[in-house]
């Protein structure tokens, strides 16, 4: 989400960042080059038989699916818990050139309705509140901030802000794999890679396939079943961007009410968040 989307009631997200494109004139001579060689060299060789390719079938081992049910059931065991995660997320550009950008996201959470998130990365820095009634985001560098009306829980929360105003909770993974009720959502393979570190913790990596996207999670040892690092690979996009994720978890975190409440600074302007625009034919 961009901060612009803050600005006014009809601002959309801005348009898809872009730079100038490579020049690859030699690179492309060079390659056509070479194809012509082997094109020469492949028309004075007899043809070979082609041989067909096995289909690999796609596997799921219970273990790993059963680890994510044990730690999506610790998760909601968890009355309260404050998580720092560094994180990095990668955008392609029209020429195909991936660029990556690093932040930190900080949480606060109280189930099943308080949450405060801190949001720093290389392309803004925001903060967002949620009491129960009310949630609130605020745009630091442009002083902005939003104050909507909000469900009673932080999953229906995550879920309106998402569908309404196309805005993601940072690391909501977290509170759907905690949420009651959830399952593997359309998992076809599914790996335990074996042991990890992450940090120093003892983890057991695992790698999963869904439609469109490859993930893994690492989970820690013992009984404190914990996500301590995921990396996701989007597979709409052939160039494979990724999102990763090292978190670092607190059980027993300190917190008061004020921790939840929008206290807006001087110089603030309230402004309305920007919806979804409908969808083409819609209410038709």
């Amino acid at each position: 989400m961009n901060e612009n989307r803050l600005a006014t009631p009809t601002v959309g997200p801005p348009p898809k960042s872009t730079m100038p494109r490579i020049r690859i004139r030699r690179f492309l001579t060079a390659v056509a080059g070479a194809l012509a060689v082997l094109a020469t060299s492949a028309q004075a060789q007899p043809p070979k038989a082609t041989v067909p390719q096995p289909v690999v079938p796609a596997v799921i081992e219970a273990g790993a699916l059963a680890a994510l049910e044990r730690m999506g059931a610790f998760l909601r065991t968890l009355k309260a818990f404050q998580v720092e995660a560094k994180t990095t997320s990668e955008e392609v550009l029209d020429d195909g050139q991936k660029i990556q950008y690093a932040g930190v996201v900080n949480i606060v959470a109280r189930f099943p309705d308080r949450l405060r998130a801190d949001v720093e990365n290389d392309r803004y820095s925001r903060l967002f509140l949620y009491d129960g009634k009310n949630f609130t985001l605020w745009a630091r560098r442009v002083n902005y901030y939003a104050t909507i009306a909000a469900p009673p829980t932080i999953g229906q929360l995550a879920d309106l802000l998402e569908n309404q105003y196309g805005i993601e909770v940072p690391l909501s993974d977290l509170f759907r794999w905690g949420a009651p009720g959830w399952k593997s959502p359309g998992i076809y393979a599914a790996l335990d890679v074996g042991p990890s570190q992450v940090g120093g913790t003892t983890c057991e990596q695992y790698a999963f396939r869904q439609e469109d996207l490859d993930w893994q999670v690492w989970i820690q040892r013992g009984d404190y079943p914990l996500p301590r690092k995921l990396v996701l690979t989007t597979l709409e996009d052939e160039a494979r961007p990724q999102f990763t994720a090292v978190y670092t978890w607190n059980l027993a975190p300190s917190f008061n009410e004020a921790a939840f409440t929008f206290d807006p600074p001087s110089g603030a302007v309230r402004v309305v968040l920007a919806e979804n625009a409908p969808a083409a034919g819609a209410g038709k």
